[in-house]
């Protein structure tokens, strides 16, 4: 069977990958419209991004060793079809429990891109793999900016935004259907591989008690038994799950990778970056609809107001992939990083004290989500470039998994900061409850910059001739 051109065989894979950047980011817009819709608060209001980050967490590896066993293309459509079935149930949600339902089933995207870097590795040669992660990358975060932009002119024509939560839910079934019709030639499994279920299991389980005990702290009370037994049950489970794992032949996840020097680095760079920049969707989206001559703070911007400056600040993400390349072969991918985890810092910590001007904020938050282009591009780069071809899969799993709970994490912390700081008049967040996000989602950047700076010196030290 002759094989396909690679731009053919792409096509229904960027499709895919362009309505997997527009649901990350649609909910965004649409954060303060959904609350006063299902009159929930800030607190319950970041369930729908918990969800969604939890469920990306520890679908993740389950979907990967999957792929590995029946069949990449095989799994990349029975996913693609759960996500179109949860964005379907998030447009026709009738209660704020039911869109909750859809977002943990939308959730479960992220194994997307490893499935289809899968697919082109199995049928072509490394320099069109290395090409096709970079178009595939690309398009993602194009997909960002094209949700954001649409999202916005939608909502701005239509009442509230009901028919803006179709937007993914119509695209990805297309994406579905271009899956399904085409078709390329079959490749040899391996029959020796199985699925770690109980590992799956108890990953789910360590996480959702712990994010519960996080994220209803300010509620229940943090002395309180049931947070606290949510904490404590949920660190055992986790403990359980990382003693399990590193005995058994065949994990969910590889938890050695951790331990390997190269690696540690990038992994804690992703998660930290990936905590501030997409678990903190919530504290960006509310902040710009908060209304500032009722509150004193905020910039009181209306869904498609929201959509554009957003689409600004992640435009500037866009060109950050873009340009990662170039700038990699020139100064280093480790240079890179570091960059990007710098810029991160520097955006979030300007905001705890510039915040009060729109043009403040999109300038210091397109800092943030630029550095966090690098650091898209750059940390897979490192990646892959430090594994052996038959490494690939395990090594780009556990990286795929650490940015997946970083996020999850972050709307944890970040919701129940929100939830802690509301204000009883209103049940709005205070400005102080916004600062003090900003300061966790610096924070955490800045740890992300000191470990990069590390990594570079490092880096060089190796390259540096000995005495002698």
């Amino acid at each position: 069977m002759t094989r396909q051109p690679l731009a053919v065989f792409l096509g229904p894979l960027v499709l895919v990958e362009l309505f997997s950047g527009v649901l990350q980011i649609y909910f965004s817009p649409v954060y303060a419209s959904l609350a006063e819709k299902f009159g929930v608060g800030i607190g319950t209001l970041s369930w729908s991004l918990t969800g969604f980050t939890l469920a990306s967490a520890i679908s993740t590896p389950v979907f990967c060793k999957l792929g590995d066993v029946y069949g990449h293309r095989k799994i990349l459509r029975i996913q693609v079809a759960v996500v179109a079935t949860g964005s379907v149930l998030i447009a026709v949600a009738p209660s704020f429990s039911v869109l909750v339902m859809g977002r943990v089933l939308q959730g479960m995207f992220p194994a997307y891109l490893p499935l289809m870097f899968g697919l082109v590795r199995d049928r072509y040669g490394d320099d069109d793999t290395k090409r096709a992660i970079s178009y595939l990358t690309s398009i993602l975060i194009f997909g960002v900016v094209f949700g954001l932009v649409a999202v916005g002119f939608i909502t701005r024509y239509t009442d509230g935004p009901t028919w803006a939560l179709w937007l993914p839910a119509v695209g990805t079934i297309v994406a579905l259907a271009g899956l399904l019709l085409v078709r390329g030639e079959k490749v040899e499994r391996r029959t020796d591989l199985r699925v770690d279920w109980v590992g799956a299991l108890m990953l789910g389980a360590g996480f959702a008690f712990l994010l519960l005990g996080i994220s209803e702290g300010s509620d229940w009370g943090w002395t309180s038994g049931r947070v606290l037994g949510s904490l404590v049950l949920g660190i055992a489970i986790l403990i359980a799950w990382t003693m399990v794992e590193l005995r058994i032949d065949q994990p969910l996840a590889d938890l050695r990778w951790l331990f390997k020097p190269h690696f540690v680095p990038i992994y804690i760079v992703g998660f930290c970056t990936y905590l501030a920049v997409l678990g903190g969707q919530v504290v960006g989206s509310t902040f710009m609809a908060a209304p500032s001559k009722v509150l004193g703070y905020g910039l009181s911007l209306s869904p498609f107001g929201i959509s554009i400056w957003l689409a600004v600040t992640f435009f500037a993400m866009f060109l950050g992939v873009l340009s990662t390349a170039w700038l990699g072969n020139r100064i280093g991918f480790r240079t890179v990083m570091m960059i990007g985890a710098v810029m991160a810092a520097v955006g979030y910590l300007g905001l705890v004290f510039w915040h009060n001007s729109l043009g403040v904020v999109v300038v210091l938050t397109a800092i943030a989500v630029g550095g966090m282009g690098f650091i898209e591009s750059s940390t897979r780069t490192l990646v892959v470039g430090g594994l052996r071809e038959w490494e690939v899969s395990m090594g780009e799993g556990i990286y795929e998994l650490s940015i997946s709970l970083g996020p999850a994490v972050g709307s944890a912390v970040l919701g129940a900061i929100l939830s802690a700081n509301a204000s009883k008049v209103h049940g709005l967040a205070t400005e102080h409850g916004y600062r003090m996000s900003w300061l966790v989602m610096g924070g955490s950047c800045a740890i992300a910059a000191v470990v990069a700076i590390g990594f570079v010196i490092s880096g060089r030290a190796k390259k540096a001739p000995t005495a002698g």
